[in-house]
């Protein structure tokens, strides 16, 4: 019997995030077959998937952060590379990139793969210097759709050779809810039938939940019975909270905070609004597409790759309040044009982005590198 080939999956934390989720799915997916997967938390942040993880059997250690760099986390996850007997490193993260080439240097073991998942601009840092040299020096980097693959290429000067595409992949069962909607409604004080528009994600600055905010203001003078949700927490909570009671939204709008009933919570809307600045490939887009709910976005190049304009919901300028709120008030005052919408979205999310196909495609990229590197040896 062959033994399988050991990857090792590091990240930075393990909260509710687009990043940590694929990669509990992803190893959740390896799990039993010729890869298997060994988790490295490079924090003590592990809820929700840390004993997610720990439940299905994946083994997973937890390196407590103290402070922003430190050698100590580098030299113990070298040590657990020789210890677990690593043959790849996939690091998952942009900034867990360095952390993850040093402890593969160290440990002397360990085909590395990078990550670059986002399309935020880099600037020019010593960070983003590091992060090319790393790119440049790694055996393979993944990148999450094409719009990131190009990005990788002009931001870090990655040759494209090194770079290989792998779309995120959404769990289909996970995202249909069985339950009934309008009980949810009800648990959020909603009226059964109003129009419900919601963001879910890091309320940080480049999500630019002000945005959804201010749109949310203009759609309430048209369109007064309609609702909105804003779902999980973050460093602009505060500020938020405050700018949508100045704006009298605090009849019409939640704030849920973090919560682990997204599909739930989708089933109870009737638009999911993303409105960042910069993505790679939006998890959440992807997760109310198969959830059968239309979708307003930034016409950002990673949301190009997943709504179909007119199709499968809209694309709106970054920063622009008043096309966000045209398009957000044109599905919402439709809704057989929304559900529509919702439809063919669960069609083409069913049809190219299934966690089947991105579990084998990782898998086939982790089996030929380990044999690339074990016959380059012999």
């Amino acid at each position: 019997m062959i033994a399988p080939v050991r990857v090792a999956l590091v990240i930075g934390q393990l909260h509710a995030g687009g990043s940590e989720r694929q990669l509990f799915e992803l190893a959740r997916g390896l799990h039993g077959g010729p890869c298997e997967p060994h988790v490295y938390c490079l924090s003590d942040v592990v809820q929700p998937f840390g004993p997610r993880l720990e439940a299905a059997g994946i083994p997973l250690r937890v390196l407590p952060r103290r402070h922003r760099f430190e050698p100590r986390r580098v030299t113990t996850l070298a040590r657990y590379f020789k210890q677990d007997r690593i043959d790849l490193v996939n690091s998952f993260s942009q900034h867990v990139n360095f952390y993850a080439y040093l402890a593969v240097f160290l440990a002397g073991r360990g085909v590395l793969v990078a990550s670059s998942r986002t399309t935020e601009p880099p600037g020019r840092s010593p960070a983003r210097l590091l992060l090319s040299w790393v790119f440049r020096r790694s055996r393979q980097v993944v990148a999450n759709s094409a719009a990131v693959r190009d990005f990788t290429v002009t931001a870090y000067g990655v040759p494209p050779a090194r770079i290989v595409e792998i779309v995120n992949g959404v769990d289909l069962d996970r995202c249909e809810f069985r339950g009934d909607p309008l009980a949810v409604r009800t648990g959020l004080g909603i009226p059964p039938g109003a129009p419900v528009a919601g963001m879910v994600g890091r309320l940080s600055a480049e999500k630019r939940v002000d945005l959804f905010l201010e749109a949310a203001r203009r759609i309430s003078l048209h369109l007064p019975e309609s609702r909105f949700l804003v779902v999980g927490e973050g460093e602009s909570m505060g500020s938020l909270t405050g700018q949508a009671a100045s704006m009298g939204l605090d009849a019409r709008l939640v704030f849920t905070g973090a919560r682990d009933d997204v599909a739930a919570l989708l089933a109870a809307m009737d638009l999911l609004v993303l409105a960042s600045d910069f993505e790679g490939l939006p998890n959440v887009v992807l997760e109310a597409m198969a959830a059968g709910r239309p979708v307003v976005a930034t016409d950002l190049a990673g949301c190009r790759e997943l709504v179909v304009t007119g199709a499968t919901g809209f694309l709106v300028p970054p920063g622009d309040p008043e096309a966000l709120a045209l398009k957000m008030a044109e599905v919402l005052a439709l809704p057989d044009r929304g559900r529509a919408l919702g439809s063919a979205g669960r069609d083409r999310a069913r049809a190219q982005f299934s966690l089947e196909a991105m579990v084998r495609r990782y898998e086939e990229l982790y089996l030929r590198l380990v044999r690339e590197a074990r016959a380059t040896r012999s």
